[in-house]
């Protein structure tokens, strides 16, 4: 019997929806790609950030050497004599020592230099003085230690910015400790500030600036080296 044109078309008709719902079944399986957010950048940090259990007190940070602006002269930076610069600190009842730790936070090379690092300064000293000894153990063995700091050296040394640089600054953190830090003269900031956690008391953070000479100001006219 002859079969008639409309019922073989509508047989192919059929077939062919059902080649279609086959070879559509496999996409509509498939997971919908899902975009990955990206990882919060994780920079450097302060020494007072990076502190476990952190001072619940704070103390008043000073320098005499500061002008109105709070800007550190030139005799204490890397285009002087680079020797350290008189601080205060107002004292904290039951405190059994202080730390000093002077940091940057370099924004371009995503960094932090530390430019000094004393601890272990006895309970009754709330100063340090103009041009503090580089040595790592100063005025026996009481006497305040001193850390390395990013040029490799024991002690303060003056930062030096590259000439024609935008106004650098600077924190000057001072801790109030519970007690003496069993650690040795000469260590790391690392070593100083795990050794410090748990045992903040106080802590505050004199912010200083310096602006860098512009090219040929200087009258030796030496390049700034890049701590």
């Amino acid at each position: 019997m002859p079969v008639r044109l409309p019922t073989l078309f509508g047989a192919l008709s059929v077939a062919l929806l059902s080649l279609s719902g086959l070879c559509a079944a496999p996409a509509a399986a498939q997971i919908p790609f899902m975009k990955r957010a990206p990882l919060p950048f994780v920079g450097p940090a302060l020494a007072q950030d990076r502190i476990i259990s952190r001072a619940v007190g704070s103390l008043q940070v000073t320098s005499p050497a500061l002008n109105a602006e709070g800007a550190i002269p030139l005799v204490h930076t890397g285009y002087g004599k680079s020797t350290s610069f008189p601080i205060a600190w107002s004292p904290v009842p039951d405190a059994k020592a202080y730390a000093v730790i002077m940091e940057e936070l370099d924004p371009v090379q995503r960094r932090v230099i530390t430019y000094w690092v004393a601890y272990n300064i006895p309970a009754e000293t709330t100063s340090l003085g103009h041009a503090v000894h580089t040595k790592a153990q100063i005025a026996g063995p009481k006497g305040l230690l001193q850390g390395l700091n990013s040029m490799g050296g024991v002690g303060y040394i003056g930062p030096r910015p590259p000439e024609g640089d935008p106004e650098h600054h600077y924190h000057v953190e001072v801790f109030a400790l519970s007690r003496m830090l069993p650690i040795r003269g000469g260590a790391t900031l690392d070593e100083v500030v795990a050794a410090m956690s748990e045992r903040v008391l106080a802590e505050g953070d004199l912010v200083v600036n310096f602006q860098p000479p512009r090219p040929g100001d200087l009258p030796n006219g030496k390049p700034a080296p890049k701590p």
